[in-house]
């Protein structure tokens, strides 16, 4: 970075730290403007990554680390401007993630009103994620038992450019939300997409549901960078999925998902189930099914140590071969809660195989249908 842009994020960063630390309290309480972030990173044993054991520091292990900027106005009449810039890093090197974006996590600005709900514009999250996220395995269950490769992106892997979204106000405990991403192309279908989702809370009863679709998503399906999902759509943790099986070469030309889940509280504990199916279509006209069905608990065995279990299976059937890929995750966990800020925790995640590697997410594949990892580690938010 020259020595202009530096400047540049130096003063924006004082200015932040100014806000957040309360240094600049009379603009903070005008703009409503708040600093906040999550500093998570842990020791990992893996048992299997193409072929080796390794122990290393993994950055990320319970939430991906972030700082970001969120503001308010009041507009008056139950109206206000909002926006929020989140950018993401690696607390082991400080590199910037999301492919070296300064603001990769989230990063947009709208409108929001009380009676009629909120529409933003930017770089967004879409609806799976946005409504079956909080019960999947990883999150409610404290580890990384995600979804394999995250195929159906509840676990939020990759951003929505362009995108608009409205989220509606509750309307007795339900709540609905839909977004659209632009290809920004001239074809208006060359990487694009659109989410629809729902939930409804009450009491200690949750349900959700979502539905995404992707057309000609990521670089190599549709030659343009400046569309929906880009770069953040290959790499790790796709690499088992987002190209064809018999074309290495061929991206996505489609990929559709779908998913239901529900979730119960009965006294310290709760339980989640949910049910998800990710489907490719791709450029060679080949195709993959994966169906993801997800069971979790979380037990508060005292106020601040809390047990979480998981167990997670993934049936997959490859379109145009005989090949049917099959993963069994489990994965159990424990957390305690240091202060309201600062807890740490240690966690287990087993994955099986058959007829396909096994690939914990954050880690390397396996050579062959078994992975194991312990990680221990600490979380700070501010």
């Amino acid at each position: 970075m020259k020595g202009g842009g530096r400047g540049k994020l130096a003063l924006l960063c004082a200015g932040a730290l100014g806000l957040g630390l309360g240094l600049g309290s009379a603009a903070q309480a005008q703009e409503g403007v708040t600093l906040y972030g999550l500093l998570s990173v842990g020791v990992a044993y893996v048992s299997n990554e193409g072929g080796n054991a390794a122990t290393r520091m993994v950055p990320g292990t319970m939430q991906n680390n972030r700082w970001g900027l969120r503001g308010t106005e009041d507009l008056g009449g139950g109206a206000r401007g909002l926006f929020v810039l989140e950018s993401g890093f690696g607390l082991d090197d400080g590199r910037s993630q999301q492919g070296g974006r300064l603001f990769g996590r989230q990063a947009y600005v709208g409108l929001g009103h009380d009676q009629y709900g909120t529409v933003t514009f930017g770089r967004q999250y879409d609806a799976v994620f946005d409504t079956l996220g909080a019960m999947s395995a990883p999150v409610a269950a404290a580890g990384l038992a995600t979804h394999v490769g995250d195929n159906d992106n509840v676990f939020g892997s990759f951003r929505h450019n362009n995108a608009v979204k409205y989220v509606s106000p509750s309307w007795g405990g339900l709540r609905a939300e839909a977004t659209y991403a632009l290809s920004d192309a001239g074809r208006s279908a060359n990487n694009r997409s659109f989410s629809l989702g729902s939930s409804y809370a009450s009491g200690p009863l949750k349900l959700a549901a979502a539905y995404m679709q992707l057309d000609h998503p990521g670089l190599v399906a549709s030659g343009n960078p400046a569309g929906a999902v880009t770069d953040d759509y290959a790499g790790a943790p796709f690499v088992l999925f987002h190209s064809s099986p018999l074309t290495p070469t061929a991206g996505v030309a489609r990929q559709r998902v779908g998913g239901l889940a529900a979730g119960y509280s009965v006294g310290a504990a709760r339980v989640n189930a949910m049910v998800t199916s990710a489907r490719y279509r791709y450029q060679d006209g080949t195709g993959m099914r994966l169906n993801n069905y997800d069971l979790n608990l979380g037990y508060r065995l005292t106020p601040a140590l809390e047990l979480g279990a998981a167990y997670v299976f993934t049936d997959g059937h490859y379109g145009g071969t005989d090949a049917r890929p099959r993963w069994h995750m489990g994965q159990l966990s424990l957390d305690y809660a240091l202060s309201r800020r600062t807890d740490v925790y240690v966690y287990g995640v087993y994955q099986r195989a058959r007829a396909a590697r096994a690939d914990i997410y954050l880690f390397a594949p396996s050579s062959n249908g078994r992975q194991l990892v312990f990680v221990t580690g600490i979380r700070h938010k501010f």
